[in-house]
């Protein structure tokens, strides 16, 4: 998932806000990971436990280019990995 929303934020002007708690979660991983320079809104507590409920996503880091040109987007429904 969070290779997968890498790819997709790359193709994508930002800074660029995401929602929902799949999606923050990922950015909060690719953060970690330093894929990303994020601002990840603090855990908000629910009747159901807990939820973060944005992400503004200001850039991709040069480790998360990396990524890319590792683990490139499909082309044509096929993976172009390792080419670059």
């Amino acid at each position: 998932m969070s290779i997968s929303l890498l790819q997709e934020l790359s193709g994508k002007t930002l800074p660029l806000t995401v929602n929902g708690g799949e999606h923050v979660d990922a950015v909060h991983i690719l953060v970690l990971a330093g894929h990303v320079v994020a601002e990840v809104a603090k855990a908000v507590r629910t009747s159901t436990g807990w939820m973060n409920p944005s992400a503004l996503v200001l850039g991709i880091t040069p480790s998360g280019r990396r990524m890319l040109r590792l683990f490139p987007p499909a082309v044509g429904g096929k993976r172009r990995l390792g080419v670059r």
